[in-house]
């Protein structure tokens, strides 16, 4: 039997185009930190605010773009959702102030949210059902391959030239390439205009449970992502584009296989393999004292994260009919936003009160509440659900 052809003309568009996007996004990870404090002159822990007020902002506006993208379709509220990223992005060298870069991570906080909202039930539209782990998987490489080539570009862009005005304009200019791309995508037309405004149509109950593991997962990521720079200054590590790179690299290893996995076997193996590579990786980048050992915390880390998300968006994916699917992916990505939100603020003062090193370690332990709740509540919720779905799907 043949398979359901995957890589066609409008994913592989798709793809691409979030790929360019999401670049952009990566140039500033590694380069605003060091803006806030060596252009701004702020201290260390304002880093954790501008990643805060970022993410909560994109939590703010996920609901009701969720509930846009179902009620109204996909294609012009997605592009439209671009083209104002690209304008903000282009807009950071405006900030002459850290009031005023907050105000910026404010607006790009809740576009980011309505286009990442878009991009993932875009996504489900496109991909056979029958190849749906493997297809969010391989879209997913898109934000990682973004993730390791981005803050290598970025901070080689800003070695090359010393100014962070070019870094934000070229930002800016790759989003409006992605625009471009994405026009040519042929958005699937799946809209329910009879969809009013109500808690049932902006919030999905029925994907809460999985959605709390990736809440309580986003927090560690949180701490990485925020200050990782900061830490690799503190372990005389000059070019920390590399842990960027070595994290992809173990993120594009695991995640094209744990997609098949999760479409044949069911997300409990394929979770068991993330819980561990988490946990490892944050225990190994906590003892780090040098290049080696930061790399191989990093390649651990790309491990155990690569197989998060695809598994459990494609489990949220998997629990809703076609006309919810907008919905089920906002609720999702707003626990995403609320962990690293929370994340942000709670980690940077730890890091303030103990050490960078500390910090990590709290954040190896913190990793056995979500496995905890995942094997002892959500799989099972999980499979009577789907149980449920296939049955009225069928009857």
């Amino acid at each position: 039997m043949n398979k359901a052809p995957l890589y066609t003309r409008d994913f592989l568009l798709h793809c691409f185009s979030y790929l360019i996007m999401a670049v952009s996004f990566y140039f500033l990870l590694p380069t605003l930190p060091t803006f806030v404090t060596d252009v701004l002159g702020e201290d260390a822990d304002k880093v954790g605010y501008i990643i805060g007020i970022y993410a909560l902002s994109a939590l703010l506006i996920r609901p009701i773009s969720g509930y846009l993208f179902d009620k109204y379709g996909r294609r012009n509220l997605f592009l439209f959702a671009m083209f104002l990223y690209a304008i903000i992005m282009a807009s950071y060298g405006l900030a002459a102030s850290f009031g005023f870069l907050l105000f910026l991570r404010l607006l790009n906080g809740g576009i980011w949210g309505v286009v990442t909202t878009g991009g993932g039930t875009i996504t489900s539209d496109i991909v056979p059902e029958t190849r749906r782990g493997e297809g969010i998987g391989i879209f997913g490489l898109s934000m990682t391959l973004s993730m390791a080539v981005g803050p290598l570009i970025g901070l080689q862009i800003l070695k090359n030239t010393g100014s962070y005005q070019v870094l934000f304009i070229t930002a800016g200019i790759l989003c409006f390439i992605a625009v471009c791309m994405s026009f040519f995508v042929n958005h699937p037309k799946v809209s329910n205009r009879k969809n009013k405004l109500e808690w049932a149509n902006v919030f999905e109950p029925n994907v809460v449970k999985v959605s709390m593991i990736m809440l309580f997962l986003a927090l560690p990521f949180a701490g990485v992502m925020s200050f990782i720079t900061l830490y690799a200054k503190e372990l005389s590590i000059e070019n920390t584009g590399l842990f960027f790179l070595i994290y992809a690299a173990g993120v594009s290893i695991i995640r094209p296989l744990t997609g098949k996995m999760m479409d044949k076997s069911g997300p409990g193996f394929v979770m068991g393999l993330s819980f561990t590579g988490t946990v490892c990786g944050l225990i190994l980048l906590s003892q780090s004292t040098a290049l080696t050992g930061f790399l191989i915390a990093a390649f651990v880390l790309g491990f155990g994260n690569g197989i998060v998300m695809p598994t459990l968006q494609t489990m949220v994916i998997n629990m809703v009919r076609p006309q919810k699917r907008g919905v089920a992916t906002s609720t999702f990505f707003s626990a995403i936003d609320l962990g690293i939100g929370i994340g942000a603020f709670l980690l940077g003062n730890i890091a303030e009160i103990f050490s960078l090193s500390q910090m990590y370690l709290f954040c190896a332990l913190s990793t056995l509440v979500p496995m905890t709740l995942f094997y002892g509540i959500t799989l099972k919720d999980y499979t009577k659900k789907i149980k449920v779905l296939n049955a009225k799907t069928h009857a």
